[in-house]
C-alpha cells in the first residue's frame, strides 16, 4: 500500500518541508494525459488523522506509475462533507507555468523549435529560472512560427497552441523539469489480454475536439496597417472524407510580417495540415488489467498490445491517458488511442 505525503511549499509550488503522512486517505488517484491533465484527486474520511492540516497551497507527495516515480500536487480545492470527510483536488507542479507569462524580447528569427522552447524558460516572467530546467530532445527542427514580440500570454498556453500545435511533439514533466520530447514511452511487449489480464473494457468511435478544416486570417478588419486577410473561398477543407465538417478559426497574424498573398496562406494552410490533420478516427478505448506474473509495468506514452477474442481485436495501439491508484500502487485506467491529444488544447487555444 502506498502513503501519501503532505508538505510545505512555497507560492510557487517549492516544495521545502514534510508536515506529516496521511494515513487515512481512502482513495489517491493520478490522472495524467498526454499534453493535458496531470492531477491527483484524494478522499479522507471524518475523524482521519491530520485533518486540519490539509490546506490550500501545501503539497501533496504520490506515486504517479508502477515504476514507484513519485511527484508533488499542489492542493487548489477542500470540499468538506456534512459528517466531516474532505475531498482534495491537487495540480501537478508544473501548472504553476499556468500564471507564468512571457512577453517581449523573445525573437526567434530562425523559427526553430530549439530556441522557441528555451525561450520559455528564459523570458518568463515572474522568472522559472531558478526553480525549473527545461530540455529539448527533439529530432527534427519544424517551424513553430512563434511570433517575435508577442502579446504576454501564459506559459502553458504558448507551449500548447504555439508550440505542440504547430511543430508536434510531446512534453514530459518531472517536478518543475520539463523535456520536450518527440514522443514519451517505449514499446516493452506489454499486454492487455481478454482471457488473461483484461479485466475491464469499453470502446467508442469519438470525433470531438477535431477540425476537418480550417477558415485562415491575418490582421484585423479596421486595422489599416494589417487589414484582414482571407483566401478567396473563406475555407481551406482538409484532404480525405470526414463524417462531419468541423471548421475551426486560425490567426495566422503571427506568421506574417507584412500583409501575406493568397498563396502565402494557402501554403501556410498546407502545412498547418501536414501537422494537425487528424489521421482517421480510430475508436477510443479505455481499459484496465490485473498484473499478473510476467506482465511488463506500463506508463503513459507506452505502447502495448491490446487483445479482445470477442471484438476480433489484436493490435499495437498506444496509451494516451492514464490513472493510477496511488494507495495501492496500480494502475486503475488506461485510455487509447493514435491521435494526439495535444491537437484538442490547441484548437481550443485557438477559438
Amino acid at each position: 500500500m502506498g502513503l501519501i505525503q503532505l508538505y510545505n511549499a512555497d507560492w510557487r509550488g517549492v516544495v521545502s518541508t514534510r508536515v506529516c503522512p496521511l494515513p487515512d486517505c481512502t482513495s489517491a488517484i493520478v490522472r495524467r494525459e498526454i499534453n493535458g491533465e496531470y492531477s491527483l484527486t484524494a478522499a479522507l474520511p471524518a475523524g482521519a488523522g491530520f485533518l486540519n492540516e490539509v490546506a490550500i497551497g501545501r503539497a501533496v507527495k504520490a506515486t504517479v506509475n508502477e515504476a514507484g516515480a513519485e511527484q508533488y500536487f499542489i492542493i487548489k480545492r477542500r470540499q468538506r462533507s456534512l459528517t466531516g470527510g474532505m475531498n482534495v483536488y491537487a495540480e501537478h507542479q508544473s501548472y504553476y507555468y499556468n500564471g507564468v507569462m512571457l512577453g517581449g524580447n523573445t525573437a526567434n528569427p530562425g523559427g526553430q523549435v530549439r530556441v522557441v522552447f528555451l525561450g520559455f524558460r528564459t523570458y518568463a516572467v515572474p522568472s522559472i529560472t531558478d526553480i525549473s530546467t527545461w530540455t529539448y530532445s527533439r529530432s527534427t527542427s519544424l517551424r513553430a512560427d512563434f511570433p517575435e514580440r508577442p502579446g504576454p500570454k501564459s506559459i502553458t498556453e504558448l507551449l500548447k497552441s504555439f508550440l505542440i500545435a504547430n511543430a508536434g511533439g510531446e512534453l514530459i514533466h518531472d517536478g518543475f523539469n520539463v523535456e520536450y520530447v518527440d514522443q514519451m514511452g517505449s514499446d516493452n511487449g506489454a499486454r492487455y489480454a481478454y482471457g488473461a489480464n483484461l479485466t475491464m473494457m469499453e470502446a467508442e468511435d469519438v470525433i470531438d475536439n477535431y477540425a476537418s478544416g480550417i477558415y485562415p486570417f491575418w490582421g484585423r478588419a479596421g486595422d489599416a496597417s494589417r487589414p484582414l486577410t482571407t483566401i478567396s473561398d473563406k475555407i481551406y477543407n482538409f484532404s480525405g472524407n470526414y463524417p462531419i465538417q468541423n471548421i475551426i478559426p486560425v490567426d495566422f497574424t503571427d506568421k506574417f510580417d507584412t500583409q501575406p498573398s493568397e498563396a502565402d496562406l494557402l501554403a501556410a494552410c498546407a502545412e498547418y495540415e501536414t501537422i494537425n490533420a487528424p489521421a482517421g478516427f480510430p475508436l477510443s478505448i479505455r481499459a484496465a488489467r490485473a498484473r499478473i506474473a510476467g506482465d511488463v509495468p506500463v506508463d503513459l506514452g507506452d505502447t502495448v498490445t491490446l487483445t479482445n477474442t470477442r471484438w476480433g481485436m489484436d493490435k499495437k495501439t498506444r496509451i494516451v491517458a492514464l490513472s493510477f491508484d496511488a494507495l495501492r500502487d496500480r494502475v486503475q485506467n488506461v485510455e487509447f488511442g493514435t491521435v494526439n491529444p495535444g491537437f484538442a488544447g490547441a484548437v481550443k487555444n485557438m477559438k
